[in-house]
């Protein structure tokens, strides 16, 4: 196949591939066993590093933060669901709920052509000087790409937003057959696109690599001879694809593989709201409840997913209990030292790696809207949000969790990446890489300052 032309008007062109919740070790274990050959041939003249991910880490977050440059403070994406203040309303935030501008609408508004495809918080897709086609939680397809048209090509490749999660807590191997399906499916259009869209941006999200390890990394990392192989068909398939798409670009062509956060064997789902009403910071109007509405007025701290605490401050929320100033900080602190002694019941390690106070991780005009305090999980551990569970830890059919380092960077240049790599870098990278003016106002820096040629 005949490379395509990656310089127009003096800039390079760029492609992002986006391997969700693919850990660096992984990749560097399955190159070094040989696994993965069209990866090993791409570090030969690129760089590769661990990246830290944001808190909460969870895939909106992240990607709302790649995608913008910025922390949550600014793009105003705290989680994969949210309250209104002074409300006990809840709401799924979406690409309205953004308040950062994104690589893909910078790009088109510099007239230069984008594509983007399954990125996570895209839903309902904005107007581009392209193709967006919106990531999970995307209600369907019809409603998920501009323009309007495109829906139709995806539907009869056999394109899926997203796959039955529920499928694997029924039938594993059905599950599996499914999200091979699925990525092949992803991958058809991926190509499709990559081959017959002029762009100057092009960025594909692939979805399954998270969904696999949520319900197998645990199987696989415990030594299971019967899902292990699965895992080596799976990475080969997308180091194929790997390989396919770097054949098609020239040298001039920037190429960056990305993922929003690492993986680990799951070790247990912990439910704060739980520990927050049996420490008495949370009170529930009958013996249990549903939601923020089930609350009893005299509750002075909440948990959204993934560790998000809220505090009951007066003047923001709903019968706001707790007075802004002393109160407000010495409550902060007793959570904070309260959550730091939650131990894993078999081992007796701590759960808590370390709970924020907002104002340490977050800055923007959207701070006001920020949890009062972030708990960062240890590994191994999966902070829940649900306010009807009766016991502070338990396990199900999901065995693997994400985690805050071990998310990946790649780039088709050699560049110094001894430094500290964090997935907000990802963004003025991009724009220095292919000689653009990095925005104002991002929280990244760019990782090409250091480049070795």
């Amino acid at each position: 196949m005949i490379p395509i032309n990656h310089l127009r008007n003096g800039t390079s062109r760029a492609v992002i591939i986006g391997l969700d919740g693919t850990p660096c070790s992984l990749i560097d274990r399955f190159v070094a066993d040989g696994r993965m050959p069209n990866f090993a041939g791409l570090l030969q003249a690129g760089s590769l590093a661990g990246m830290e991910s944001v808190l909460p880490t969870v895939s909106s977050v992240a990607w709302a933060s790649m995608v913008t440059g910025c922390n949550p403070g600014k793009h105003n994406i705290f989680g994969f669901i949210d309250r209104v203040p002074d409300t006990h309303e809840m709401y799924i935030p979406t690409s309205r709920t953004m308040r950062a501008r994104t690589w893909t609408e910078i790009f088109s508004g510099m007239d230069r052509r984008v594509f983007s495809m399954g990125v996570p918080t895209t839903y309902p897709p904005r107007a581009v000087n392209g193709i967006l086609i919106s990531g999970f939680l995307a209600p369907d397809l019809n409603r998920s790409t501009y323009p309007a048209s495109v829906a139709r090509e995806l539907a009869a490749m056999g394109y899926r937003i997203d796959i039955d999660a529920w499928l694997a807590r029924r039938d594993r191997e059905r599950f599996l057959d499914d999200v091979f399906q699925a990525m092949e499916r992803r991958f058809d259009a991926m190509f499709h696109f990559l081959d017959q869209e002029p762009w100057d941006l092009f960025v594909a999200h692939v979805l399954e690599t998270d969904r696999l390890h949520h319900f197998l990394w645990g199987l696989v990392e415990d030594g299971s001879q019967s899902y292990l192989p699965w895992f080596h068909r799976f990475y080969d398939r997308v180091d194929r694809a790997i390989g396919e798409v770097a054949d098609r670009l020239d040298d001039a062509a920037l190429l960056m593989i990305v993922s929003d956060h690492g993986f680990c064997k799951l070790k247990y789902e912990v439910h704060l709201n739980y520990w927050l009403h049996q420490a008495g910071f949370l009170r529930f109007r009958g013996r249990t409840a549903r939601g923020l509405r089930d609350l009893a007025p005299d509750t002075r701290c909440y948990s959204l997913l993934p560790g998000r605490m809220y505090l009951s401050l007066r003047g923001r929320e709903r019968g706001g209990r707790v007075a802004p100033g002393a109160e407000y900080e010495a409550l902060r602190g007793d959570i904070a030292d309260g959550l730091m002694q939650i131990r894993d019941p078999e081992t007796g390690e701590p759960v808590i790696r370390r709970v924020f106070r907002r104002e340490e991780l977050y800055a923007g005009n959207a701070f006001d809207l920020a949890p009062d305090l972030i708990a960062m999980p240890a590994a191994g551990y999966d902070l829940k949000g649900g306010f009807d569970s009766e016991v502070l830890m338990d396990r199900g059919p999901v065995n693997g969790t994400h985690t805050f380092s071990d998310a990946m960077f790649f780039i088709n240049r050699k560049v110094d990446l001894s430094r500290r790599v964090r997935l907000i870098d990802v963004f003025p990278t991009l724009f220095d890489a292919v000689g653009l003016e990095v925005p104002a106002g991002v929280d990244g820096q760019s990782l090409v300052a250091g480049r070795v040629n």
